[in-house]
């Protein structure tokens, strides 16, 4: 009985010691959660608000609000950037937020005097040219100019094609995006973009005021024969190709028309208003340049139409609200440009110059036919304290950042 009793202990002990062991080598278990509060002291989840229009912010909240240093699309540039601007007289920062119609050759040495950031070509400036006498005029324009320059074309395909429109440059016209849909999608999108950006850089052009990001599905709409005509989604897939594809190749690209042309008239003629919710453009017109924002996008253009919902007074293209909404809500770090301020939109009940406006509402590049003016009218509001310096230095640095960026300048 008592050995019995002894082994009964001794096994009793070791069948502990083999309990213990199995748990010291088990695997842990699953992390513990956390504690649950009480119904009565949990936190109720806040209710989404809806979306408000956006406010229009005066120049000062604008400037109170500068992008944080090392971010965005030119995270990278903005300290050589900031050494660039830093050596220019007040005179040149003006004209670094320019893109101007290319001028006759009679006014051409009055343009260059005025530092402009750079010149736009359009179908006059490449009629009858080879591609030779195209090289050599673009030449002469940088050579002649003290900081590198933004050579400009609006080579869209389709029915836009200042460049492939002369046959001499190319033999056929670049097809329109709906053309590209039709033989391949994206994948003839990107292929299009390739030959288009080398055709571009041959020739001396290194910006490209395309893709048109606008979704139009409807044959009346005035914008569209120039998109890709499918509905948001598929158009975002197409801007993002476009874009990407264009920058590798080292071109700007400009989506446009921001926040998006709907069914609106032509601004070329006159003023469009656009009396859609903020909900549909969140549904479908914004959709595309987030697309391109996210794909790295580094140039948006801004239309004229006067967009309700977030500014019922002013043409997008001079409202701090629609900036504001770019900037803020869109996240945008880029090159914010203007349409041209020559169209007929920007004619219409104006007191003030539209450069000034537009450089106040938060534009930095600024397309304008006739630069003398246009400078004259900048610089004259910097003096009488309507317009700042900094908001002046603030669009001058982003366009030398993206001068930067796609080796324009080093």
């Amino acid at each position: 009985m008592k050995k019995i009793a002894i082994r009964s202990l001794w096994a009793l002990g070791l069948v502990g010691l083999l309990l213990g062991g199995a748990a010291l080598f088990a695997k842990p278990s699953a992390r513990r959660e956390a504690p649950q509060e009480p119904a009565s002291q949990q936190k109720p989840t806040p209710k989404p608000e809806e979306q408000k229009p956006a406010e229009n912010k005066t120049e000062a909240q604008l400037e109170d609000l500068p992008e944080p240093k090392q971010t965005g699309v030119f995270a990278a540039y903005q300290e050589r950037a900031q050494e660039l601007l830093d050596q220019m007289t007040p005179e040149q920062k003006i004209g670094q937020v320019f893109l101007v119609r290319c001028p006759e050759d009679s006014q051409l040495k009055e343009t260059q005097a005025l530092h402009p950031g750079g010149l736009l070509l359009f179908g006059r400036d490449f009629k009858g040219k080879t591609a030779d006498q195209v090289r050599q005029t673009i030449q002469g324009y940088q050579q002649t100019s003290q900081t590198p320059l933004f050579i400009g074309a609006d080579e869209e395909g389709g029915t836009v094609c200042r460049v492939s429109g002369n046959p001499g440059l190319r033999a056929e016209r670049f097809p329109s995006p709906q053309q590209l849909y039709q033989a391949g999608g994206l994948e003839a999108a990107e292929a299009d973009g390739v030959e288009k950006s080398r055709l571009l850089l041959s020739l001396g052009i290194n910006l490209n005021l395309a893709p048109v990001a606008d979704v139009s599905q409807n044959p009346q709409d005035f914008i569209y024969p120039r998109t890709w005509g499918q509905d948001a989604e598929s158009t975002a897939q197409y801007v993002a190709t476009t874009v990407q594809t264009a920058q590798k190749e080292g071109v700007g690209a400009v989506m446009k028309h921001f926040p998006g042309y709907g069914g609106n008239a032509d601004t070329h003629t006159g003023s469009a208003r656009d009396n859609r919710p903020l909900s549909q453009f969140e549904q479908a017109d914004l959709r595309p340049f987030q697309a391109g924002i996210e794909a790295g996008g580094q140039g948006i253009l801004v239309s004229h139409n006067i967009v309700e919902c977030l500014d019922p007074q002013r043409p997008a293209s001079i409202s701090p609200a629609v900036y504001q909404y770019l900037r803020k809500e869109m996240g945008f770090t880029g090159v914010a440009l203007t349409d041209d301020l020559a169209m007929g939109a920007m004619k219409e009940g104006q007191e003030e110059h539209p450069a000034v406006q537009a450089l106040r509402a938060g534009a930095d590049f600024l397309i304008v036919s006739e630069l003398p003016s246009a400078a004259s009218a900048v610089g004259q509001a910097i003096e009488q304290g309507t317009l700042s310096q900094a908001r002046v230095d603030q669009a001058a640095l982003r366009v030398l950042e993206w001068k930067l960026a796609l080796g324009i300048l080093e």
